[in-house]
């Protein structure tokens, strides 16, 4: 027999699929629904909060839920709070995507960004090559990643990869002792990256962003460190 609150988190999805409630839209009420789905109130409780850390449903004390408006964006950021809490592996899975994604962003960068937003680039670079690691240089490889995804010109995209970064963060691969050599080989990395964009290379822009993702890639198999979340705050960076 299927469970009580996956009945009712399916009902409420094949409701707002089919557009029988649009997006923005509030749910009919608790009563109509449990009688609908034949479930009790609570087990509807508990398949709306599914949904609302899904980002599907927004839920306001003493109000209807109401359907999200279901953008790309909106339902990519709801990873912010799934993404943080995989554990290593899991997190390495996601690894070919991002290097998918960052390539093409990189791409799109070589053929979009002005003339200034390359300079800006470049200066970013050579900053983030000069300081030691650290908070400024998470500050920095935050804005050197940032301005090429902005060339992406893709909400959907730009939020996706925010997230995955942000999870990257808190691994600090370069910060310990040991491990000083591997920002040498970033730092450098980045420079090719504003090189092959300076040239308006999209190609080998690409595939040098996909490479610099893969060796991140590679760093955290062999290393496996242990995450340490909330020791920078980034804000909205």
């Amino acid at each position: 027999m299927q469970d009580a609150v996956e009945q009712a988190r399916l009902g409420l999805c094949r409701m707002i699929a089919t557009g029988e409630i649009k997006p923005g839209q509030a749910l009919p009420s608790e009563i109509e629904l449990c009688e609908r789905f034949k479930v009790s109130r609570s087990s509807l409780r508990e398949a709306q909060k599914m949904l609302r850390v899904a980002g599907v449903l927004n839920l306001k004390r003493n109000a209807s839920a109401r359907v999200s408006q279901l953008t790309p964006k909106n339902v990519v950021d709801a990873l912010t709070a799934i993404v943080p809490l995989l554990p290593l592996d899991s997190f390495i899975e996601l690894f070919t995507l991002r290097e998918i994604l960052e390539g093409y962003c990189a791409s799109q960068a070589a053929a979009r960004l002005s003339d200034i937003q390359i300079e800006e680039l470049e200066r970013i670079a050579m900053d983030l090559r000069k300081c030691n690691p650290g908070y400024e240089a998470q500050i920095l490889d935050t804005e050197f990643h940032k301005l090429i995804t902005s060339a992406a010109n893709d909400q959907a995209i730009i939020s996706l990869l925010k997230v995955l970064r942000q999870r990257g963060r808190d691994y600090h691969i370069y910060e310990n002792p040991e491990r000083l050599d591997l920002k040498k080989v970033s730092d450098s990395a980045h420079l090719e990256i504003v090189q092959a964009i300076k040239k308006r290379d999209p190609e080998r822009a690409s595939f040098l962003a996909q490479a610099h993702v893969h060796t991140t890639k590679t760093w955290l198999e062999t290393y496996r460190p242990n995450p340490d979340l909330f020791s920078y705050d980034f804000e909205d960076i």
